[in-house]
């Protein structure tokens, strides 16, 4: 293993040329957004999932940057998946099954100087109209040219509960 040592200079540099009014040392804040920055991102992300209902690569494009990154955590039987986004669409438009997921009580974060959002969201999946599997997505979500895209997703899920199968329909 080589450790590479940047000098501090280098640091500073680095986050002049990236971030001109910040050093280092500033303290980071993230901030409920606006209602309609809100409504935008959720908008965002109701059109991710809408394009994977309809598994739709065009739709996809309009919501998110094909050389983004997942990282999926299946129901514990099976092993994580990480691949890019773009892969994962490449994936979806082949899949034969219906496909049908939902969010709920998302909670969602946007870095003060507004160009990178989070949301952390409940979701169930339903594969041919069965609750197949349910848990928590993270999407990273960031403004490139006045829109808001997804660029990146991570979940984790669990196989449903009975009382889970029957209300999550």
């Amino acid at each position: 293993m080589v450790a590479v040592r940047y000098s501090s200079s280098f640091i500073d540099a680095l986050y002049t040329s990236t971030t001109p009014n910040q050093k280092s040392n500033t303290t980071t804040t993230t901030t409920t957004p606006s209602p309609s920055e809100t409504t935008t991102i959720i908008t965002v992300i109701n059109g991710f999932l809408t394009a994977l209902r309809t598994k739709s690569a065009s739709a996809f494009e309009k919501y998110c940057i094909r050389a983004g990154g997942m990282s999926l955590w299946p129901p514990s039987s099976t092993l994580p998946r990480f691949c890019t986004i773009g892969t994962f669409v490449e994936q979806i438009t082949r899949v034969q099954a219906d496909l049908d997921e939902c969010i709920w009580d998302a909670e969602v974060k946007v870095y003060e100087p507004g160009n990178l959002a989070a949301v952390w969201a409940p979701f169930r999946a339903n594969i041919d109209g069965v609750v197949h599997h349910v848990g928590v997505e993270l999407f990273i979500l960031h403004k490139m040219e006045g829109t808001w895209k997804v660029t990146g997703l991570a979940d984790s899920c669990r196989l449903p509960t009975e009382e889970e199968s029957v209300l999550l329909l």
